[in-house]
């Protein structure tokens, strides 16, 4: 289960979404800075995140599955 989604773009591309969605729902009020916190480590598990730098670790050059 470490790798749910080997492809390191797609991933590049779901993190930037959560995130981006989780800086809407905190300014429209839908969740507080806690609940924003809890919902990412949420999905980043869903997703098999190890940690929260994985986003600056995910290769940027052709990638091989």
């Amino acid at each position: 289960m470490n790798h749910i989604i080997t492809n390191p773009k797609f991933r590049a591309y779901i993190y930037g979404v959560m995130v981006a969605a989780g800086a809407v729902a905190l300014v429209y009020g839908l969740v507080n800075a806690e609940q924003l916190g809890v919902w990412l480590a949420l999905g980043g598990a869903v997703l098999g995140l190890s940690n929260g730098l994985a986003l600056a670790n995910t290769p940027k050059g052709k990638h091989e599955a």
